[in-house]
This record gives structure tokens, sequence and C-alpha cells, in this order.
């Protein structure tokens, strides 16, 4: 007749030395990305810059950063509702500058680090040096526009066609030069832009856009 064991006679069962080694590394890879997180939100020395994200998952990221006390701000713009199938369907808000979101941080190696390691982030905007910090001047000056909804006036006479160079005359990303890749928009008054050396397709209104120089 076989009998169970007491209690006090249960061997331990536990990890092995490799699950062991597994967790430990876990845990200090969470430890880091809590401390470069960290980083990114002190207040001494920050900047504005832009960062790439998903398109379509840009509320997402701006509040992910938000609530780990990041500052962020997301430039949305209201679409009133529309009748579609007969229901009227309520106002939105979507971005003004598809797939971007901007941060304030003290940009370090631990701050870009956190930053990338939000779900959905693609890239911190800069150039071959590095990323580079958005003109105070320039970003105030967009940041009313959004506000007011008033992006300026169309160019007369003007409409870039597909593979055209143009400038950007206003905005966070002011003086930058970019090619018209699509032209898109009921009114065909949004334009994509490739940035930085093709790495930054971006759509902004044709109302930031300037014949280059």
């Amino acid at each position: 007749m076989m009998h169970s064991k007491r209690p006090n006679e249960a061997v331990a069962i536990g990890p092995t030395d490799r699950q062991s080694a597994a967790i430990d590394r876990t845990l200090a890879n969470r430890s880091m990305v809590r401390r470069q997180v960290a980083a990114a939100a002190v207040e001494d020395g920050r900047a504005w810059y832009a960062i790439r994200v998903r398109v379509n998952c840009e509320k997402v990221v701006e509040k992910a950063l938000s609530d780990a006390g990041i500052g962020t701000w997301l430039a949305l713009q209201k679409v009133d509702g529309q009748v579609r199938r007969g229901r009227m369907l309520p106002a939105t808000y979507k971005p003004v500058l598809w797939g971007l979101v901007f941060v304030h941080v003290a940009m370090s190696g631990d701050a870009w680090h956190g930053l990338m390691s939000f779900k959905h982030v693609l890239s911190v905007m800069g150039d071959e040096h590095g990323p580079k910090p958005v003109l105070e001047k320039q970003f105030n000056s967009f940041r009313t526009m959004v506000t007011l909804g008033v992006y300026g006036d169309k160019p007369k006479d003007w409409k870039p066609a597909v593979g055209e160079k143009v400038r950007v005359g206003s905005g966070p990303a002011f003086g930058k030069n970019g090619t018209v890749n699509a032209i898109k928009g009921r009114r065909r008054d949004r334009i994509m832009l490739t940035l930085f050396g093709g790495t930054m397709p971006i759509e902004v209104p044709l109302a930031l856009l300037v014949k280059p120089e």
C-alpha cells in the first residue's frame, strides 16, 4: 500500500538555473527600461522633439507617454460629423500631422532608449547626427495655428505635383525640404512629403508649403 508524503517531507520544486537566469535578465531589463523612461521625464534642459509613430496610433502613444510622466503634445483638428448610410456620425478629432507626436524631454542616450521602449514608437526625428529639437519659435507658431484651426492661406496659382521638391514654410518642420509622393484629401490640399533623407513620410496641409528657393 502506497502512502503519500507528509507536508514536511514534500520535495520543493523551483525554477531551474536557466529559468532563474532568464527571470533575472527580465527583471534587470524592466529595471533598465524604467530608468530610461524616467530619464525621458527629467525636467531640466528639456526641448521639444518630434517622434515618429505608427499611423493611427498617435493617440495611444501620446497617452502612454503622458501616463509615464513625459511631456507631450499631439496636434489634433476637429472633423465635423458626417452622414453615412443614413446615420449622423459624431464629430471627431484627427491628427494634423499623421504619424507624429511631440515630446518635451531632455534628450540623452537613456532618454532616447526610454522613448523607443514604448509600443508603436518608430524613431525620433533628426538628421545623420542624431535627434534634433524642434525650433521653439516655429513650434509655438504651429501650436497657435492648431489651437486657432488656421494654417495660413493656400498657395495661389501653385499646387505641387508628385515628385516635385517643396519646402515647409511654417510649423515644426520649418525650413525642411521634401519631395511630394502623394496628394490626398477631398480638396487635394494635403501633401505626403518625404523628409529627412527619405526616412520620414508625413502628411501636411498644403498651406504649410512654399516653393523652394
